[in-house]
């Protein structure tokens, strides 16, 4: 009798267990942050060092040290690491995602976008590298100012100071650099919208494009 009342004893103890696993395990799922389009994103650290600074810069940038998420407008610096992306797409809903690395960028997300994340590249060397006479001189002209490279389904749009390069599925890179704004294709298609020509030029896989200064 007394082996019984054991044995049911570490039964409803076993039980209550499992439900309280299974309750935490619901809590975390809960806990999860989700985007809000046009308003927030999801950032995750995947690789490195991820910095972010949120909007009006105070207090400057801290480190990204789990899974959050962010108001759109937020600055993000992957220079020593990847930063996992995932935004909301407008109704009837769904989500997108990307990784992105090596660059600095600021979020930017429209409820007029048509759900495209805009990812604005921020140069981290001073324009003024580039002096007044780069034009002419080839080494200095190809200086890279700011860069970003990114493999990411969905609508993404990099933008960088002469051009802008809209991606869905893609790997991809873009640099800033003294002579104008460099993008790069290595898998899929882009199309980069060269803001001095005010023309839209398709870039596929193994092509470059290169939106000259003025």
């Amino acid at each position: 009798m007394r082996h019984g009342r054991r044995a049911i004893i570490w039964a409803v103890a076993a039980l209550c267990l499992v439900g309280g696993e299974g309750a935490a395990a619901g809590a975390s799922t809960a806990a999860q942050p989700a985007p809000v389009f046009a308003r927030t994103v999801v950032l995750a650290p995947l690789t490195g060092i991820v910095r972010i600074q949120l909007p009006g810069g105070y207090p400057g940038f801290v480190r990204l040290s789990g899974r959050r998420a962010v108001p759109v407008g937020t600055v993000v610096d992957t220079t020593a690491g990847t930063v996992g992306l995932t935004s909301a797409n407008p109704a009837p809903g769904g989500t997108q995602a990307g990784e992105f690395f090596r660059g600095i960028f600021r979020l930017a997300q429209s409820r007029t976008s048509g759900g495209v994340v805009d990812l604005v590249i921020r140069d981290n060397v001073s324009e003024a590298v580039c002096g007044s006479g780069a034009a002419h001189d080839a080494a200095l002209s190809q200086r890279v100012l700011g860069l970003l490279r990114g493999v990411a389904k969905g609508r993404f749009r990099t933008v960088g100071r002469f051009a802008a390069a809209s991606v869905r599925g893609t790997n991809w890179g873009v640099r800033d650099r003294c002579d104008g704004t460099l993008t790069v294709v290595r898998t899929g298609v882009v199309i980069v919208r060269d803001f001095r020509l005010k023309r839209n030029i398709v870039v596929r896989a193994g092509q470059t494009y290169l939106a000259k200064a003025p």
